[in-house]
């Protein structure tokens, strides 16, 4: 009896140390997948990185089209709005003109301008208590 509790820990040692220093020449299926999907969302992130940078320092007008087109979406609020396009909107005290040309807006509603880009073209959205209304990303045509 003596000589086999002696033996019960170097034989639990000994199959830890064979579990511990084998292991599995691959990667599981399931894992592949999911470092696959979490790499496009890492490559969606940079595009949009590289369209903002390309916005802020050249004002490259396709670059502002993508990032409407691809970032944007009613329902933001305006400071992810500001996020995504990397500056912050300027208000337009004035914006009836704007609130008059089509949409469903109303008298409260605020309109932010960013731009000029490249091309001397600004765009304007409409906030409501702080969130982006009629916002239609298809209204952006990329070539």
């Amino acid at each position: 009896m003596a000589n086999l509790r002696c033996m019960v820990p170097w034989m639990v040692c000994s199959i830890a140390v064979i579990l511990l220093s084998s292991g599995c020449e691959t990667m599981p299926e399931w894992d592949s997948k999911a470092m696959s999907g979490s790499h496009r969302v890492e490559k969606k992130v940079n595009s949009a990185e590289k369209y903002r940078m390309r916005f802020q320092t050249e004002r490259d007008s396709k670059a502002l089209d993508w990032i409407l087109k691809n970032r944007l979406y009613s329902g933001m609020t305006r400071a992810t709005v500001e996020k995504e396009l990397g500056e912050e909107g300027e208000y337009q005290e004035s914006s009836k003109w704007l609130k008059a040309t089509g949409g469903t807006f109303r008298t409260t509603d605020e309109a932010y301008k960013w731009g000029p880009d490249e091309s001397g073209r600004s765009v304007y959205l409409i906030f409501r208590d702080d969130v982006l209304v009629n916002f239609n990303p298809e209204d952006f045509e990329l070539d």
